[in-house]
C-alpha cells in the first residue's frame, strides 16, 4: 500500500471481509479498484486457483519480489485472466499452484493498469 501510495494513487486497506482483494486503489477515491497482493521474498509466488477463475479473472494481483540487500523490491501489476494460462499445478494440489517469476516479468511496473 505504501508504494501505491508513494506512486499517487489513493489507497486502503480492503474490509478484511472482501474475498480475494487486499488493498482498494486508483487514480482517485471514486475510481478504486480491488487489488490483492502476493509477496516473496524468492520466487515462485503460491496462488490459489479461484483466483484465476471467472469470478475473480479481472481483478488486478501485484506480485513483489521483495529486496534482498543487493538487489531492489521488484514489483509486477498483472490481471489474473493474463497469468491464469502461467499458474503450474503439480499433481494433487486442489486449491493452490504457483507463479514463476518468468510468467509476471513482462508486466514489471506495470502501474498504469490500476488507473485504467
Amino acid at each position: 500500500m505504501g508504494e501505491l501510495l508513494r506512486r499517487g494513487f489513493d489507497a486502503q486497506l480492503a474490509d478484511r471481509n472482501t474475498k480475494g482483494s487486499d488493498i482498494l486503489a486508483g487514480p482517485e477515491l471514486g475510481e478504486m479498484k480491488r487489488v490483492q497482493v502476493k509477496t516473496v521474498r524468492t520466487q515462485p509466488w503460491f496462488v490459489r486457483r479461484e483466483s484465476f477463475e471467472e469470478a475473480l479473472a479481472d481483478q488486478i494481483t501485484v506480485y513483489v519480489l521483495l529486496a534482498d540487500g543487493s538487489k531492489p523490491v521488484r514489483f509486477f501489476i498483472a490481471r489474473n485472466r493474463d497469468l491464469a494460462e502461467h499458474v503450474h499445478y503439480p499433481p494433487g494440489w486442489k486449491a493452490q499452484g504457483f507463479m514463476r517469476i518468468k510468467a509476471v516479468e513482462q508486466y514489471e511496473n506495470r502501474w498504469t493498469l490500476i488507473r485504467q
